[in-house]
């Protein structure tokens, strides 16, 4: 199993030698809630807000750090919500055991083509 939210938060910070009260001050949260996420001893993860200072401050993937806590972002949930199609082309997706990989890897290529 690979890592968790807390566990990948950490190790970046870390390797960044980021003291967790410097880097709680810069994302505008205490020490202490800082600390929970990275226990995941937090009750609930992190809001987006919270997740793309976090992506900025660590250099990190925001849909890697989205993905780990369980999350979509607003923008794709409302894409979601606003194409009559996207539930349909999901569903099929989920039906037919279409990776998002080579989904992404056709759209690259449709891009060249």
């Amino acid at each position: 199993m690979g890592e968790k939210l807390g566990e990948h938060v950490r190790r970046l910070r870390n390797e960044r030698k980021l003291g967790l009260r410097a880097t709680a001050r810069e994302l505008g949260i205490t020490a202490g809630y800082l600390s929970r996420i990275e226990s995941d001893a937090e009750k609930y993860p992190p809001g987006e807000d919270v997740i793309r200072k976090l992506a900025a401050l660590l250099g990190a993937d925001f849909d890697e750090l989205m993905r780990l806590a369980g999350r979509v972002a607003k923008e794709d949930r409302n894409h979601v919500r606003e194409d009559p199609q996207m539930p349909e082309f999901l569903r099929q997706v989920r039906e037919k055991g279409i990776p998002a990989e080579r989904l992404i890897e056709m759209l690259k290529k449709e891009d060249k083509g």
